[in-house]
């Protein structure tokens, strides 16, 4: 890299880490930090972030970043930021934290009467469900009202980071269509219908993803290493961040990200052309998205409590447990011999009362069958996201933790019956939130050109037609359990005395 040539830094706060990485214009990594993502001792069912912590956290990893060799720091020209989706983050008047609610949270799931949902779900076109920020402003009105009067400016959580890097409080389009209606704008119709129309006042202004929100002040660059003055973009929700990191601008790819939670996501000109899932201003488009709360984190679950022998051997071996992980499901044929998982670990967007389990069975299982069902059964839950917004798609994009994975990228080909193609840069989250600091500081003319510069593949997947059958009858299966299975989740929630 010359001296000359620019360096852009996308910081990427997500539910489990927060990256930050430092490219060239080209998409090319220089340099890389990693953290774990900061947790609050909350009670059962709550999930909460403290502000000061996560700007330690990122503080921490940037600083890194810009002390690496590999990056010269008065090349940096622009800084962009992503962060989780939904959950509640505000501060008061003074700029002070007064609340950091994840959207891994649960407390508001019962917070709105049925007539508060409807009117809510005919106002913005899609139905909240509890982690969102309507359903948590309801909750706070009633059972915290001292937090919600001191609410100031509501934001999400990378906005908490633009707001301690630019001193700005700003939202971009991705987080703040949240609160849209049918006009495309703030709808202050739904906050009446929900009463809490003073929350309304609370919301920030609307900045581009790609336009500069700010400059990083001084207190800033003391804590991050970052030069006083970098223009910082608003930046995107992480969701969004991930599409443009895996170079999806335009209609016609669909983008299933396998991270700790399953996103489903499909870009389009207009909200009204999908279906199913979360609609979301995207640059100068929409994107719909359909989560399972529990994605790649049940493979995880599964082989923490199942998976000790496997892990012994890979500590053996000197290889990821990955890699032995895989091996072992490789004699188990497409359908894992009749059985099948369901990942609601931690419920579903769309049906909060459900729940986790293998279905089908019998002694003649193994561990190693039991680890294949769980691999499909995220595969089968993201593909059928994808179907249930739209079926006007040629590809799929892959990214996530499980993007690493050839097993799981061939499954979700074989599943969708579509090619699946995983982009070069492993942190597309990171990488979207760069490109629009890049756009920011004029390194690229617009998104389009970004992406057409900085976006790469590293592998395509193909369906494999000899698969096509036994995962026809995996799908059918899955939803015909899932049907079946309402009302008993319905009836277990009351066994859980735990709630």
């Amino acid at each position: 890299m010359s001296e000359t040539e620019p360096v852009l830094v996308g910081i990427d706060a997500g539910l489990t880490n927060v990256t930050v990485t430092a490219f060239d214009p080209t998409g090319a990594a220089l340099a890389s930090a990693s953290r774990d993502t900061p947790t609050a001792e909350a009670a059962r069912g709550r999930d909460e972030q403290d502000h000061d912590r996560l700007w330690d956290v990122v503080c921490e990893a940037t600083a890194a970043v810009v002390a690496d060799d590999a990056v010269s720091r008065d090349a940096i020209a622009g800084v962009g930021v992503a962060g989780h989706g939904h959950g509640l983050y505000g501060v008061d008047a003074d700029g002070e934290p007064v609340c950091g609610i994840k959207s891994t949270d649960s407390r508001a799931l019962d917070a709105l009467s049925d007539a508060q949902r409807e009117a809510a779900t005919e106002r913005l076109g899609w139905e909240p469900f509890g982690a969102d920020p309507f359903s948590l402003l309801v909750w706070l009105r009633e059972h915290d009202p001292e937090t919600y009067e001191r609410l100031d400016t509501v934001l999400f959580s990378k906005d908490v980071l633009t707001h301690r890097l630019t001193g700005e409080r700003v939202t971009d389009p991705s987080e703040g269509s949240v609160f849209y209606g049918p006009d495309g704008d703030y709808d202050e119709r739904v906050f009446a219908a929900l009463e809490v129309e003073a929350a309304f006042d609370a919301l920030p202004p609307v900045v581009p993803s790609t336009d500069a929100c700010g400059t990083v002040t001084a207190a800033a660059s003391e804590r991050t290493g970052l030069p006083e003055g970098t223009p910082v973009a608003t930046g995107l929700h992480d969701v969004a961040a991930c599409t443009l990191g895996a170079g999806i601008v335009e209609p016609g790819d669909g983008l299933v990200i396998l991270g700790t939670w399953g996103q489903s996501v499909a870009v389009l000109d207009d909200p009204a052309d999908g279906d199913a899932g979360l609609p979301r201003r995207y640059l100068d488009g929409w994107l719909r998205y359909e989560g399972v709360r529990a994605g790649a984190a049940c493979l995880e679950w599964f082989v923490e409590n199942c998976g000790s022998d496997w892990r012994r051997e890979a500590a053996e071996r000197g290889v990821s447990p990955y890699v032995v992980y895989e091996e072992a499901i490789e004699d188990v044929p497409p359908g894992a011999n009749g059985l099948v998982f369901h990942p609601y670990l931690e419920g579903a967007t769309d049906a909060p009362n459900s729940t986790g389990g293998f279905y089908g069975l019998r002694l003649e299982h193994t561990d190693a069958h039991m680890l294949r069902a769980v691999y499909e059964g995220i595969a089968v839950t993201q593909a059928r996201g994808l179907d249930a917004i739209t079926s006007d798609l040629d590809a799929i994009r892959l990214t996530g933790g499980g993007a690493r994975s050839a097993t799981w990228a061939q499954m979700v080909a074989d599943i969708s019956t579509r090619p699946v193609q995983v982009p070069s840069e492993r942190e597309t989250g990171a990488l979207g939130a760069a490109l629009c600091g890049g756009v920011a500081a004029d390194v690229y003319p617009d998104a389009d050109a970004a992406v057409e510069r900085a976006v790469g593949t590293a592998a395509r997947y193909d369906p494999d037609p000899a698969t096509e059958s036994q995962y026809r009858t995996l799908g059918e299966a899955f939803s015909q359990i899932a049907d079946a299975m309402a009302e008993p989740w319905e009836t277990l929630k009351t066994l859980d005395e735990t709630q």
